[in-house]
């Protein structure tokens, strides 16, 4: 994932979210973000905060589990 054009502050709230939904949610959380991130209930932006934030999970999934 290109995060270049990230600022720190949302980096690090990102990847606090990403732990948080882990120790929540445990191997459903993968899951449980897909389901979020093609809701059409929600609005445009929430689903791209949501696809966003599955993208920051399977990668800290890989590097768990490399």
């Amino acid at each position: 994932m290109l995060s270049l054009f990230e600022s720190d502050a949302r980096r690090t709230k990102d990847a606090t979210e990403v732990r948080y939904l882990f120790q929540k949610h445990g191997d459903r959380t993968i899951a449980l973000l897909e389901k979020r991130s093609c809701d059409h209930s929600m609005t445009e932006r929430d689903r791209r905060h949501w696809k966003r934030i599955l993208k920051k999970a399977r990668l800290q999934k890989r590097k768990i589990w490399a």
